[in-house]
């Protein structure tokens, strides 16, 4: 009895060896669990806020870049905290004085707040109708040589939004004639190739069959859903250094609503600039399909260029209505990297990407019609 007590004991306890092969086991565990954390945080991080509605809960400003200028991974979700906007008082461009010497001189009266018009007639065409009777009604004033320097290109993305279209046009024009900016011309870049939409390799390739065409000295990049609501919102670059010009500052959705406040990160919707602004960019990136993320994209190229851009006070926009846009599953993969891309992202390869199909004009638009050349 005694010797099979001993070796019950004896054989329940733990040797030296049993408990150093326990404590390794154990310490390989920990590692292991360490490193599959750290790999599913710089891998997956993206996902992770995508899985949040895409809303931003706003904390502290941190820095994003680095000094070498590439995106910290673990700081993406404060990418909207950090200013675009230049700061203090230099980040508002206030266009009174040149506004006065409109009056002054052209004896333009800008009253500043418009009713706009979302029901244009039955014979407002896109294309056809856009000819004598609306030429004559809009251009009846003459042009103010304030402006005569200046040659005004707007480029707007469109691809099937033929109500939003003909909303902007039907009220944007008559617009520029208030104004008397008459050196303008409005091109329509319309992308063919099937797929998911790309508004950057839109604005790209346009920006650049226009440098060798029209060749503008003020470029305005406009989204097709948002109309001008103040008229004292200048569509020009007289005002301008080299910031770009955040025009569309404050946007509502229905007449009822309030403006929406937006975040100092944000430069899509109406943006304009001078071109040697633009190709010190590169433009646009030309990777983001779908919608989100080419705008965000923009904002980093201002950073990592160390330019920041001006908002106007009389900035105020109506967002027309359309169908909700496939969200691009990419964009924050995308903007991870984003400056690292930037030389070689965007103008300086356009033409390998994309195409010019056709161009059509008409007495108030010009209508270019784009095709890709390669998917990626």
């Amino acid at each position: 009895m005694t010797i099979q007590r001993y070796r019950s004991c004896h054989c329940s306890r733990k040797t030296p060896n049993s408990k150093r092969r326990t404590l390794w086991f154990s310490l390989i565990f920990f590692v292991l669990l360490l490193l599959s954390i750290i790999y599913y945080f710089q891998t997956s991080i993206y996902q992770s806020f995508q899985e949040v509605n895409d809303s931003i809960i706003y904390k502290k400003p941190w820095n994003l870049l680095y000094k070498q200028k590439i995106l910290v991974p673990v700081s993406i979700n404060r990418l909207y905290d950090y200013r675009v906007v230049c700061d203090g008082q230099s980040g508002i461009l206030n266009q009174t004085e040149l506004v006065n010497r409109l009056s002054k001189v052209c004896k333009i009266n800008l009253k500043g707040s418009l009713n706009i018009n979302l029901n244009p007639p039955n014979d407002f065409q896109l294309r056809s109708s856009l000819t004598s009777k609306y030429i004559d009604l809009w251009r009846a004033s003459n042009s103010c040589s304030i402006f005569e320097n200046e040659t005004l290109a707007i480029i707007i993305s469109y691809r099937d939004r033929e109500k939003n279209l003909k909303n902007l046009l039907y009220n944007l024009i008559p617009f520029l004639e208030r104004q008397r900016i008459r050196n303008y011309k409005i091109f329509i870049i319309e992308q063919q190739a099937a797929g998911p939409f790309n508004k950057g390799r839109l604005y790209n390739i346009a920006f650049n069959h226009l440098m060798r065409t029209y060749k503008p000295t003020c470029v305005t990049f406009h989204d097709v859903d948002l109309i001008p609501e103040n008229d004292q919102n200048l569509y020009s670059c007289l005002s301008l250094t080299h910031h770009p010009l955040h025009m569309s500052t404050n946007i509502h959705f229905d007449k009822k609503s309030l403006y929406t406040t937006l975040y100092s990160f944000l430069v899509g919707g109406v943006l304009t600039m001078q071109p040697e602004t633009f190709i010190r960019l590169n433009g646009y990136s030309n990777r983001y399909f779908n919608w989100g993320g080419e705008d965000d994209d923009m904002g980093l190229r201002f950073l990592s260029k160390d330019i920041c851009v001006q908002r106007p006070t009389t900035g105020y926009y109506y967002a027309t209505f359309h169908s909700i846009q496939t969200r691009n599953p990419n964009r924050f993969k995308l903007l991870f990297d984003a400056t690292l891309r930037q030389d070689s992202d965007g103008l300086n390869n356009i033409d390998r990407l994309a195409s010019i199909k056709n161009q059509y004009e008409y007495p108030l638009v010009t209508w270019i019609t784009v095709e890709w050349i390669e998917q990626d």
